[in-house]
C-alpha cells in the first residue's frame, strides 16, 4: 500500500536523499553541487513509501513551489506521481496557497499539463536539462 508523509528536512532526509541519488544524480547525471542545499532547509517534504520502502518525494516551498519531484524509475506510469500530486494540491490549497510554480523537465511538461499546470516563458536549462515554468492556480 502507498503511504505518503508530509515531513520536514530533518525527518524527510534520509529517505529523499536516496531517492533523489537514485533519479537525479545516478539516472540524469545532475552534478551533486546542483541536487543538496538548495532550499530543503525551509520546505515541506513528501515522500511515498510502498511497503516500507521509499520510492518517491518532493518538497512544497513556503512561496508555493513544487520542487525535486523524483519517482524512482521502476514505479513510473503506476499513479505514484499523481498521488503525490493530489496531495501537494491538497497541502497547498491547506497552507491557502493561491498558485503553485514549478520548473517542469519538459520530458514531464505533459504530466504536470494533466494535472492542470500550464506553461509559461521561454524553455531555460538547468543542470544540463530542458525545462519549462509552469503554474496552476487553486482557487
Amino acid at each position: 500500500m502507498l503511504k505518503i508523509l508530509l515531513l520536514d528536512w530533518s525527518r524527510a532526509q534520509i529517505t529523499a536523499k536516496h531517492v533523489r541519488q537514485a533519479v537525479f544524480i545516478n539516472e540524469q547525471n545532475v552534478p551533486e553541487e546542483d541536487e543538496w542545499g538548495h532550499g530543503d532547509e525551509d520546505a515541506l517534504h513528501l515522500v511515498a513509501s510502498l511497503d516500507g520502502n521509499p520510492i518517491a518525494t518532493a518538497r512544497l516551498s513556503a512561496d508555493g513551489t513544487i520542487g525535486r519531484m523524483a519517482v524512482l524509475k521502476s514505479f513510473r506510469n503506476q499513479g505514484t506521481g499523481s498521488a503525490m500530486m493530489a496531495q501537494l494540491i491538497k497541502t497547498a490549497r491547506q497552507n491557502r496557497f493561491r498558485v503553485l510554480k514549478l520548473n517542469a523537465q519538459r520530458t514531464a511538461e505533459g504530466f504536470y499539463a494533466k494535472h492542470g499546470f500550464v506553461a509559461y516563458g521561454d524553455e531555460f536549462i538547468d543542470a544540463g536539462i530542458a525545462h519549462i515554468a509552469m503554474q496552476r492556480d487553486l482557487y
